[in-house]
């Protein structure tokens, strides 16, 4: 799959208004991906109307009958109108609820800009942050989940898989108790926080491994194991082989 899937951008805001203002319905001939970060606010497309509240996505399509009604409260959105250059990556629903994640909001806070504007390479930034936006809603919905904290706690571990996690670190990040950071996440995902935390840590492990750069030993610390006896028990009870007979057998 080419990763570069935004052609161009003809409009990007990022807003805080006290009311958003109506749109007419018409067809437009671009792609609209608009998501809500406080607030809420309707759009319409087709006639139907989709309320959106914080964490909230909409996603138009070239040919859309798109518009949006008349605010009642106060919001901050962010809208890209856009062309792609692999229009069979763009699979999405039209609504995407609760699918704004925490590694959007934090792309989109270092992006200084609140539009479009001719200097400092502005549109080009903006298609590459919406590029990488496309790539973490597509992770979104290959999850299969819906769950905010669920989805911050799975981009949470992934990006902290190197360091020492623990059901503990994981709930204060997230700001729940273990007890419903574990109930929640087990009704998602199917399994504890722990099962999941020590699958992707084997996983890149086993990947570790295969590339041969590093020693077994320095694998097990870089992955934040306390000793190496126990990352080799837990190794080969998720691959039913040792490091070590991996490593030889890799070689």
């Amino acid at each position: 799959m080419n990763p570069f899937i935004v052609r161009d951008i003809s409009h990007y805001c990022n807003i805080s208004v006290s009311r958003c203002q109506p749109i007419p319905e018409r067809i437009i001939p671009f792609y609209d991906l608009t998501f809500v970060l406080s607030g809420s606010m309707t759009y319409t497309l087709g006639g139907k109307k989709f309320p959106m509240k914080k964490s909230d996505a909409i996603l138009f399509r070239p040919g859309d009958v798109r518009g949006r009604l008349a605010g009642t409260e106060a919001v901050s959105y962010v809208s890209f109108n856009f062309t792609v250059a692999d229009e069979n990556f763009m699979t999405f629903d039209r609504f995407l609820p609760h699918s704004v994640t925490a590694e959007i909001r934090r792309l989109i806070s270092v992006f200084p800009q609140s539009h479009l504007s001719p200097y400092y390479h502005s549109a080009e930034k903006a298609a590459s942050m919406l590029n990488y936006i496309l790539l973490e809603l597509a992770d979104v919905m290959q999850s299969g989940c819906n769950n905010e904290h669920v989805l911050n706690i799975l981009r949470y571990v992934d990006s902290h898989i190197t360091e020492k996690l623990t059901l503990k670190s994981v709930s204060s990040h997230v700001n729940l108790s273990k007890e419903y950071t574990c109930a929640i996440f087990r009704q998602e995902v199917g399994k504890t926080v722990t099962e999941y935390i020590n699958e992707r840590k084997m996983l890149l492990a086993k990947e570790l491994i295969l590339k041969g750069e590093m020693s077994l030993n320095d694998i097990s610390t870089h992955l934040s194991f306390e000793n190496y006896a126990y990352f080799s028990r837990l190794f080969k009870r998720y691959f039913d082989v040792t490091p070590v007979s991996l490593q030889k057998k890799n070689r």
